[in-house]
């Protein structure tokens, strides 16, 4: 069983949204379930940042799991995965 890195862009639901308040949100919920890394903001526009969260997960799981857990969450609007990688 091998391991994978996927990275996601999380957009917020509102500029005054600590993108820090997502990032333990989902590194809470996610458990024993993956592995959450540091995380970067990126710019979007007229004030709004989007946060950027690399996953570490077996290559064998189910990623509408994870997945669910982004939508649960309040604070965030949308989401995408921008790039995924075996390691």
């Amino acid at each position: 069983m091998g391991k994978m890195v996927i990275r996601y862009k999380i957009f917020p639901t509102d500029i005054d949204v600590n993108l820090k308040t997502i990032y333990d949100e989902i590194k809470q919920k996610l458990g024993n379930k993956a592995e959450v890394g540091q995380f970067k903001t990126e710019p979007i526009a007229f004030g709004l940042s989007a946060l950027i969260l690399d996953i570490r997960v077996d290559d064998n799981i189910n990623i509408d799991e994870i997945e669910s857990i982004f939508k649960e969450s309040k604070n965030v609007s949308e989401f995408e995965a921008v790039a995924s990688t075996k390691v």
